[in-house]
């Protein structure tokens, strides 16, 4: 890990006007806005500020339109500051786009197959594209979130540098971006989705092979701090990655009656339902509902918790979550060690 100094943060602001030889930082004291102050107060948000400040560096240097990712980078500015004071969301914003800038330095061709840079852990697409002619680019998108999918394909048109698929209701924006394909709906275009949660916009780089972006419950917000977050990985061993996986959607709960100072995480993915429960509380102290499934296919619950005294029992919001979802579906409890 990067060494942290609490008192300086590189800010990466500066950093699109500032010739990339050059880094710069801001003195903590100094931070103003509700982002600066969630970057200078989170060791991890300042070593990905860091990260991030480098690979601009390296990227903008290679780039064969520096320009544009000026512009690009003032955009992804935009999106990262309305994240506000939120760690979690900041962290994504983060991991995201250093998988950009690391692919924005590679060639771009339009004979190649895209994968999306997911928003979260259950969202994916790949998009196969092809030059037909001089004016002309064949499109395949097939996308997915949690277990619905969907597949659009057409044809569409090449001008300036960019494509424009147009049919039905559809509307959809294929601009290049140095090494990397944004594809965006565009305005007043009318319905480029699915449904069922699945759409086919997004930020997408060359690759054979869908991208795994470096998400944890850190990200989730599941965990506060690197300490909870370790705490988490201890707890739940080899479902660890799978409750990353199944997260999908969270929802803010009740706090159970029965755990001071408890805080409830309901978690819910498209096609699947409810998948699980996360309750924290003071100490780094967790219980998890999760869902799985045995070797006949039936989905069945395991109980984590690192409270010694709830071993055996489950505190009052994962009993009524439980008792609530038995009316879609009665899954047994397994009490894990």
């Amino acid at each position: 890990m990067l060494p942290f100094n609490p008192r300086h943060v590189l800010l990466l602001t500066s950093l699109v006007f500032a010739p990339f030889v050059h880094a710069s930082s801001f003195d903590c004291a100094s931070a103003s806005s509700k982002t600066e102050k969630a970057i200078c107060a989170d060791p991890y948000l300042s070593e990905l500020d860091e990260k991030l400040a480098q690979q601009w560096r390296l990227s903008l240097a290679k780039v064969a339109d520096p320009k544009a990712l000026k512009t690009d980078q003032r955009q992804w500015l935009k999106s990262r500051n309305a994240c506000g004071d939120s760690a979690a969301c900041l962290r994504r914003q983060y991991v995201r786009r250093l998988a950009e800038l690391e692919h924005a330095v590679q060639p771009f061709n339009w004979d190649a197959t895209w994968q999306l840079i997911p928003p979260g852990p259950s969202t994916s697409a790949t998009v196969v594209t092809k030059q037909v002619d001089a004016t002309h680019i064949s499109v395949a998108i097939t996308a997915g979130e949690g277990a619905n999918s969907g597949d659009l394909d057409g044809v569409a048109t090449l001008k300036d540098g960019k494509a424009l698929y147009a049919e039905d209701e559809c509307t959809l924006s294929f601009t290049p971006i140095n090494g990397v394909l944004d594809i965006s709906q565009v305005e007043a275009g009318g319905y480029c989705s699915a449904g069922m949660g699945v759409y086919y916009t997004g930020r997408f780089v060359a690759s054979q092979q869908p991208l795994t972006l470096d998400y944890d419950m850190l990200s989730l917000g599941l965990a506060q701090t690197p300490e909870e977050n370790q705490a988490l990985r201890t707890l739940l061993k080899g479902d660890y990655q799978k409750l990353v996986e199944l997260s999908g959607s969270l929802m803010t709960a009740e706090p159970s009656t029965d755990v001071p100072d408890s805080q409830v995480v309901e978690m819910w993915m498209r096609g699947l339902g409810s998948t699980g429960i996360v309750m924290r509380s003071s100490a780094a102290r967790f219980w998890v509902l999760l869902q799985t499934y045995d070797a006949q296919g039936h989905a069945r619950l395991r109980y984590y918790t690192n409270a010694p005294q709830w071993k055996s029992r489950l505190p009052d919001a994962l009993q009524a979550w439980n008792e609530r979802m038995k009316s879609h579906q009665d899954r047994p409890v397994d009490f894990m060690p």
